[in-house]
């Protein structure tokens, strides 16, 4: 029986490992970095890009959810950040939504960034917005929504040879399953999700090689 469950602890603590590696927010960092090169085509340029379209982006969600960890907090002591203070609290989830898209994108658009960055930046948030009304109902994956954003904008920038980075997504899903936040049919659904919405911001606004 303990062998048993040391193997349930050990398939737990690989999907923990593979949900961390491909969380969204690391995911984040290439698929901009790629954009951002794609775009300028030279360091330290497109760095500097990725860094002004990224932080800002994890920067202003990541402030305002510790400062309402700490505010829901018992006797002052901190709690750890997670999805699950968030789950439950739609109007939390929509503020840290217009927080991640809102700033990076006028610093994006006022600096003259390229086009490309804004554009993700815009599908990723939309991404974001949709699976929080849909949660209002249902419990479809974010992380699984917002990384097959992410990767579909590579596909409009480099075409079939992105395709590759789709191996991720059965990976994270599988993980997400193995942790118990999300069944197949809840991943399927973010996964569609970040699909159809990311694509269809990024058609609309033209983001292409």
């Amino acid at each position: 029986m303990s062998a048993v469950i040391a193997g349930k602890e050990e398939v737990r603590r690989r999907a923990k490992l593979l949900s961390n590696i491909f969380h969204p927010w690391s995911v984040l960092i290439p698929v901009l970095g790629l954009a951002a090169y794609q775009s300028v085509g030279k360091a330290p340029e497109f760095v500097k890009w990725m860094l002004l379209a990224y932080v800002p982006a994890i920067v202003f969600p990541s402030l305002y959810a510790k400062i309402r960890a700490s505010m829901w907090s018992q006797g002052g002591n901190r709690q750890k950040i997670s999805r699950s203070l968030f789950r439950d609290k739609p109007r939390e989830i929509l503020i840290t939504t217009f927080l991640f898209g809102i700033p990076a994108a006028l610093i994006l658009y006022y600096l003259n960034a390229p086009r490309n960055l804004l554009i993700i930046i815009l599908g990723v948030t939309a991404v974001m917005l949709v699976v929080t009304l849909v949660n209002l109902r249902y419990r479809a994956s974010f992380h699984l929504a917002m990384v097959t954003s992410m990767l579909t904008a590579l596909w409009f920038l480099f075409g079939a040879v992105s395709l590759v980075s789709f191996l991720l997504i059965p990976i994270l899903g599988l993980s997400r399953y193995q942790l118990g936040e999300h069944t197949p049919a809840q991943t399927v659904a973010g996964f569609l999700i970040g699909l159809a919405v990311g694509g269809g911001i990024f058609y609309g606004m033209g983001l292409a090689a």
